[in-house]
């Protein structure tokens, strides 16, 4: 699910800031496919996490990550 344009909770847009993002998890489902398909070098696919991307409301303080 992509980031909204405002906080979800009070609406606020001005203050509903991207405040991290980073590349997190090991996919299992990533590595069995790359292992099939390159061998063990595939297997190394399965460390590509998604991108996530964390926002934050400076208004009532809500916070939560989406999809990058």
């Amino acid at each position: 699910m992509k980031a909204p344009k405002c906080c979800p909770m009070c609406g606020e847009s001005l203050k509903w800031k991207q405040v991290d993002n980073s590349n997190k998890g090991f996919s299992v489902g990533k590595a069995a496919v790359g292992g099939l398909l390159l061998g063990p070098i595939g297997l190394l696919g399965g460390a590509l996490g998604k991108k996530k991307l964390c926002y934050c409301c400076g208004n009532c303080g809500f916070e939560h990550e989406y999809n990058g």
